[in-house]
């Protein structure tokens, strides 16, 4: 018996749609929607199949539409293609896990552990990546994500098990999307992802960003790095002091984390005299080049007592990691060595401004994570 042709209604399309952004109401045939989810380049190949048999059968078994972005037309600042699921509810949810599943699968090749500087845009293999999943949805399906208080967000992550964040929406700027990334076990990750795809179905604009090409986007676009800064160019990746988030937003979001003091200190000896000498001679760009080299910064925060756990992670190993990824040193004060006055251990932070800074960032965020789990369940402990 010869295989049924392809059905070329669901022939996965490599070509754009035109439409970037508009304030229309969902598309679709009734009771259907529309998901964008990022894919890692190392598993497109996978997820398509051999002449796209593996896409059209998905499509065949779920009744969705799947569309990819073309091979090089990546999101901006990653080596990531954006698929475009339209179907049910249970369509998206369906093909959602297909592709986790094979995002989940890392090429033998790229299994080393490789120190992935999050202050660089993403082209290199972060492990962690294979545990997270990524949603581009409109500002007002983040909204609805997010809840009053980012109530929503917090049950999302207590009933799933998952860590959910969202790129930063600065002020001032118009994004017209934002990006969700959840990371934790399969099972966590299924559970929020439905949970998201819930906030889709309650969202009338949910379907107002079908462009999976970003080439032509004008303006800024979300950074699909939830540490990073708010947005990333699409025509051209942002230098990397630019892909931190402002100085403003992380007072905004450091929640029990407390800045005890921030010192701007040298390290370079010789080298800033040198730089002096520069600058006295008329090298002044020389001079300020070598000042810079050598500039660092040590950042103090006190963290409360019971949430410190929540930073070192089983064996020190999240402190360790987040060291690895900032490129910055972090050290806590003994147990029992509190700040004067307070139960609140102090947390040293050394390294260049953009280093300290990405820190800061990451042990607010996991702060704020913990914070809102523990509100949801009062009998967590750790």
């Amino acid at each position: 018996m010869e295989p049924e042709a392809p059905d070329s209604r669901k022939r996965p399309l490599e070509t754009p749609p035109e439409v970037v952004c508009t304030k229309r109401s969902n598309t679709g045939e009734e009771g259907e929607y529309f998901l964008k989810v990022l894919i890692p380049s190392y598993a497109a190949g996978s997820i398509i199949g051999k002449g796209g048999q593996t896409i059209v059968q998905l499509q065949k078994e779920t009744g969705a539409t799947i569309k990819l972005s073309k091979s090089k037309d990546f999101y901006p600042g990653t080596t990531e293609r954006v698929c475009l699921v339209q179907g049910t509810a249970e369509a998206l949810n369906a093909v959602h896990s297909f592709i986790a599943e094979k995002v989940r699968e890392i090429p033998q090749a790229m299994t080393k552990p490789e120190v992935v500087n999050i202050l660089q845009p993403q082209t290199t293999m972060n492990p962690d990546r294979a545990k997270q999943a990524k949603l581009i949805v409109p500002n007002s399906t983040a909204g609805l994500i997010i809840g009053k208080g980012g109530a929503t967000v917090k049950a999302v992550m207590e009933q799933s098990g998952a860590w959910v964040q969202l790129s930063q929406k600065p002020e001032g700027i118009n994004l017209q999307e934002r990006v969700v990334t959840v990371s934790g076990e399969p099972e966590q990750v299924h559970k929020a992802v439905s949970a998201i795809v819930q906030k889709v179905q309650e969202d009338p604009q949910s379907s107002s960003c079908l462009n999976i090409s970003y080439a032509n986007v004008a303006g800024p676009v979300a950074n699909s790095n939830p540490t990073g800064s708010p947005y990333a160019s699409p025509a051209d990746v942002l230098p990397v002091l630019h892909q931190m988030a402002p100085s403003h937003m992380l007072t905004q979001t450091l929640g029990a984390v407390v800045l005890v003091s921030h010192v701007t200190i040298s390290t370079g000896g010789p080298l800033v005299a040198a730089a002096a000498a520069a600058g006295a001679a008329g090298g002044f760009l020389t001079a300020e080049k070598l000042a810079a080299e050598s500039a660092k910064e040590l950042v103090e925060i006190a963290v409360p007592e019971n949430l410190v756990g929540a930073i070192l992670g089983k064996g020190g190993k999240t402190l360790v990691e987040y060291q690895e990824l900032t490129g910055a040193r972090i050290q806590i004060s003994k147990k029992g060595e509190f700040l004067p006055g307070t139960r609140n251990r102090r947390v040293t932070i050394t390294g260049s401004p953009a280093a300290t800074q990405a820190a800061q960032y990451l042990i607010s965020q996991r702060v704020t994570y913990e914070q809102g789990v523990r509100a949801s369940n009062p009998q967590k402990v750790g």
